[in-house]
């Protein structure tokens, strides 16, 4: 083991601690290029989900992206429609609002979406409880194909096809792929049918970036992925990533999964948060320009008001806890408060998951509404398995093991 850690006993000792117990094992995990990754078409449904799109690109179907607003959303989003038009599809896209929508596929907005000529819906990072949202488009004869990885209800929707890495078995190389790496394995089947494959390799920046993000856990394919995003993401090929690099000084040549956490996700996210992320898929497919610079410039605007909410949100949270000692001796830290914003209380239980080393679950309660939650965790602990056991308790919830939402009724 030593000596296929290069000599270095710390490494080999590492490598040991994470189960890897042969030199093959440590070749495959420290270099991509000795990892095999998995066929996506070992993913339930995935091959008929690419049958099904190839046909809509034959029949030039108008096919509808639906994504989400959070950075692996806004990348699935992104990577899929790009792909997709690159390969002749007529494509459309749609990300949720968060202050009006909050996650998931709203019904008064699918009308509209459907309204426009959809035929076939294709979700990205959400979708797997969608039971009516998936009733409603096929009563108007809409195909919809799911791509998800969040926790399963006990019920799949009736779609023609369900994408989610949770219905694999247990231990699977792909079990842990986030939103956006099943969106890039369903483009890899896409592609590989049509003999283009190495076309698709320029995206994997894109799958870097919101597997990182969403806390995904970098094993088996996720971490091959990420290792190849990293080397695109430092050839800096993306106008829009390398327009935000420069406004945060950062050399793209030294990039690591850090600045990925710490200065282009946070960016990203404040557009989810803040603001409308539709926008988001052309800034990041469009060329350099005026247009280009103001979006990057918008984002900076947004982290800058996003952090000193998160400011105000964590101070007020740190309050409670030292105003009544019983929260911080608790298992789960659980705040609400009227005036919160829900669009960064996620990022701040995530501060407070750090400071306190137990999950932690934030909960904007604005009078007259429903509240909403955001959760994360610490490992070992499934959030939303915590939270579904509540679940007669609530108006919705979802997520996966290291971060969930919820919607209550206000005390």
């Amino acid at each position: 083991m030593e000596a296929a850690a290069g000599g270095h006993p710390l490494l080999a000792e590492a490598l040991l601690r994470r189960g890897i117990r042969s030199a093959s094992q440590a070749q495959a995990f420290l270099n991509p290029e000795d990892y095999t990754p998995s066929p996506a078409v070992d993913l339930p449904d995935l091959s008929p989900a690419a049958e099904r799109l190839e046909q809509a690109i034959q029949r030039q179907e108008l096919i509808g992206v639906w994504g989400d607003f959070d950075v692996d959303g806004q990348t699935s989003t992104t990577l899929l429609v790009s792909a997709l038009r690159r390969l002749g599809a007529r494509v459309t896209y749609y990300i949720p609002v968060r202050e009006r929508e909050s996650h998931g596929v709203a019904l008064p907005s699918l009308k509209t979406f459907l309204e426009s000529g959809v035929q076939v819906v294709l979700t990205c990072d959400t979708g797997v409880t969608a039971h009516d949202a998936v009733a409603l488009a096929h009563a108007r004869g809409v195909t919809t194909l799911i791509t998800d990885h969040h926790t399963l209800p006990a019920e799949l929707p009736p779609a023609e096809a369900v994408v989610n890495p949770q219905r694999l078995p247990p231990g699977h190389p792909l079990g842990s792929l986030c939103g956006v790496g099943c969106a890039y394995k369903l483009a890899e089947e896409l592609y590989r049918r049509a003999g283009r494959l190495p076309d698709l390799q320029p995206e994997l920046d894109l799958v870097a970036l919101g597997t990182v993000a969403d806390l995904a856990l970098l094993q088996g394919d996720n971490r091959y992925l990420v290792q190849k995003g990293l080397q695109v993401l430092r050839t800096a090929a993306r106008p829009a990533l390398r327009q935000m690099l420069q406004l945060a000084e950062v050399n793209p040549l030294h990039l690591s999964e850090e600045h990925i956490s710490y200065v282009l996700a946070p960016r990203l996210n404040a557009l989810g948060r803040l603001g409308d992320a539709n926008p988001i898929v052309e800034f990041l497919t469009g060329a350099e320009g005026p247009r280009l610079e103001r979006t990057a410039m918008q984002l900076e605007q947004l982290n800058n008001r996003r952090k000193l909410l998160c400011d105000q949100v964590f101070q007020a949270a740190q309050s409670q806890i030292e105003r009544d000692r019983r929260l911080a001796e608790s298992s789960v830290l659980v705040l609400s408060h009227p005036a919160w914003p829900a669009g960064v209380i996620g990022i701040v239980a995530s501060r407070l998951v750090e400071l306190y080393n137990r999950p932690a679950i934030l909960i904007a309660a604005p009078p007259g509404e429903i509240a909403r939650g955001s959760a994360r965790s610490i490992a070992g602990v499934n959030i939303t398995q915590v939270i579904a056991a509540s679940r007669e308790l609530l108006h919705g919830y979802g997520g996966h093991p290291m971060a969930a939402g919820l919607g209550i009724d206000p005390a």
